[in-house]
Formats: structure tokens, sequence, C-alpha cells
């Protein structure tokens, strides 16, 4: 991805997270995926997956959108770039975790990374993250 920060880029994300703060998660609405594409289109105006929206509402159907894909990393990847190692990390960077055997994706919001969890959003230990993709 080669998008360049918005001026205004720290408010716009500061604004999402604070209006996701306390949103249950939803299956094509607010999971890991939408998540981290909705907080690059804060940072940077850009929509990586605007081409995803709309097209899954279930588990099941997320899953054949993931597979078709190549999992979430593979989705990642091709939306982002190559990913880099977690000490690049910065606020607003895209972070993959491995979570029960699963990969999910959360955005860096310093020493922690936020994740769409049951009813909101959860700040997962950078030290867990696997991968980073700049932002």
């Amino acid at each position: 991805m080669s998008a360049a920060r918005l001026p205004t880029w720290q408010t716009r994300f500061a604004l999402l997270c604070i209006e996701r703060q306390r949103r249950p998660f939803e299956w094509g609405a607010h999971d890991c995926c939408l998540w981290a594409a909705d907080a690059v289109r804060a940072v940077t105006g850009q929509d990586f997956a605007e081409g995803l929206r709309g097209t899954y509402a279930t588990a099941a159907e997320a899953a054949r959108m993931l597979a078709q894909a190549g999992g979430v990393r593979a989705l990642a990847t091709h939306a982002l770039g190559e990913p880099v190692g977690p000490l690049m990390a910065a606020v607003g960077d895209v972070v993959l975790f491995e979570q029960d055997g699963r990969e999910l994706l959360a955005v860096c919001n310093g020493g922690t990374a936020l994740a769409v969890a049951g009813q909101g959003l959860e700040p997962l230990p950078m030290s867990a993250a696997l991968a980073v993709w700049k932002v």
C-alpha cells in the first residue's frame, strides 16, 4: 500500500477508537478484517476492504472469503504489501496475532494493539504480535 497518512490521521484514528470502543463483534460489519480496514481508512483515507464490504455476514461466509483470499495474512499482504517485524510497529499500523489457533488482525495503539472482541475493542500486548503491515 502506498498511501500517505492524512494530516489529521491521529484525530481520525482516536475518534474511530472511541466510536468502536464498545461496539460488539459482528461478521461483515465489525470483525478483525474490517476493523483493520476501517483504521487504515481513518489514517489514510483509502479503503482496502471496499470489495469485501457487504459480501459476508456469517462465520461460514467469512471463512469462505478468507479461504479464497488465502487466509488473514495473505489478505492483509495483498492489500497492504509485505509485512515487517513487530518491532517496526507504530500507532495505526495493522498487526497480526494468533488466538485460539486462528489468525486475527488488530491495530497498533502503542504498547498494545486494539482487537475486536465480543463487546468492543480489547488490547493485546504487542509482545505477542507476529507481523506488522506499515500504514
